[in-house]
């Protein structure tokens, strides 16, 4: 009987070598088609944004903007000048603290002294319990008080206008 012939493969080329190859060519064609799908994506996103704002940038709608300063007019023994302004936000606290939005090294002056902020379209202030008060237009404030243009506001001996 006579035997058959064994398959030979091309010297140096062996059943390995092209298994390797085969999950290259495999690997190449998943990237692609991982790229292909990335791209639908990205187009299907961009045409639904685009539907959604009408194609045009949306523009944030105007706030009025709010402006309040305080002026000081005697800085007492404070290394303040008269006439330092300072712009008020919307809740600004004063004090000798570092951490304070004004901060008024006077020895009169609490470590928290006072806040001021904007509520319901007007300038509040508010006595955080100093040791020497507020006042406002030479009276102590008790609770909030709404401050007008041209308050003078003491704190201690510190006296400030206010432009509200």
């Amino acid at each position: 009987m006579p035997t058959l012939p064994e398959l030979q493969l091309p010297t140096g080329f062996d059943a390995f070598d092209w298994f390797i190859l085969l999950l290259r060519i495999t690997f190449i064609a998943l990237i692609y088609l991982f790229l292909y799908q990335v791209g639908r994506v990205s187009v299907r996103e961009l045409i639904t944004i685009g539907q959604v704002s009408g194609g045009m940038p949306q523009q944030m709608p105007m706030q009025k903007a709010i402006s309040g300063m305080l002026e000081m007019i005697d800085p007492a023994e404070s290394s303040w000048r008269a006439g330092t302004q300072f712009a008020l936000d919307y809740y600004t606290t004063i004090g000798r603290n570092s951490e304070n939005a004004i901060a008024i090294n006077d020895g009169f002056v609490s470590g928290n002294h006072a806040e001021i902020s904007f509520n319901q379209g007007g300038w509040w202030i508010m006595d955080l319990g100093s040791t020497n008060g507020t006042q406002v237009n030479g009276q102590p404030i008790v609770g909030k008080l709404q401050l007008h243009n041209g308050d003078i506001i003491s704190f201690g001996r510190v006296h400030v206008r206010a432009h509200v």
